[in-house]
C-alpha cells in the first residue's frame, strides 16, 4: 500500500513538499528581531548637522528621558526639557548649558548644534537613526543610536 502511494503522482508531490519543509526548517536562521528604538530612553550621537558630517573625535550627543534631555553639545554639557508625540511632533524648552570657554571649531560646532536643535519641531526614527526636522521636514540633524555596552549606552 505504501509503495503504491509513493509511486502515484500525488504521493510524489506530497513527499517532495514534506522534504522541502524539513530542509527549510533545518536551514532557517532564526535571528532575534531588532528592538524598536524610541526617542526616549535612547542615547544618540550626532552624525550630521545641516547636511554636513561631523568630523570631530567627540561629536555632540543627546540622551532623552521621559521629558528631559541632556548631552554634550561640542564643548559644553547641556540639559533641558522636551516633548514628543507618536506622530513625530518635537519641541524643546528651558535649554541650558555649562559655561566652559569654547574656541575654534568646537565653538562653531556647538553654536550650529544649538541652532539646529532650536529649529527642530519634528522627528523621525528609521532603523538606528534619529532625524530631527524643521517645520518643512528639512533634515536638520541625523543621529545614530549609541551602541549598548554592558547594560549602558555609550
Amino acid at each position: 500500500m505504501l509503495k503504491i502511494f509513493f509511486s502515484s503522482l500525488t504521493g510524489q508531490i506530497i513527499s517532495a513538499l514534506v522534504l522541502l519543509s524539513v530542509i527549510s526548517a533545518c536551514s532557517f536562521d532564526a535571528k532575534e528581531p531588532m528592538p524598536k528604538l524610541t526617542l526616549a530612553n535612547t542615547s544618540w550621537i550626532v552624525k550630521t548637522l545641516d547636511g554636513k558630517p561631523i568630523t570631530t573625535d567627540k561629536p555632540p550627543t543627546i540622551q532623552f528621558d521621559d521629558t528631559r534631555m541632556n548631552g554634550y553639545a561640542g564643548c559644553n554639557q547641556f540639559f533641558g526639557n522636551f516633548t514628543s508625540s507618536g506622530d513625530g511632533i518635537f519641541t524643546t524648552s528651558a535649554v541650558g548649558a555649562t559655561k566652559m570657554a569654547c574656541l575654534g571649531d568646537n565653538n562653531t560646532l556647538e553654536q550650529q548644534f544649538f541652532t539646529q536643535l532650536e529649529k527642530a519641531n519634528q522627528y523621525a526614527i528609521t532603523l538606528e537613526q534619529l532625524h530631527l526636522l524643521d517645520d518643512k521636514r528639512n533634515i536638520l540633524m541625523v543621529l545614530n543610536a549609541a551602541k549598548a555596552t554592558s547594560g549602558k549606552t555609550q
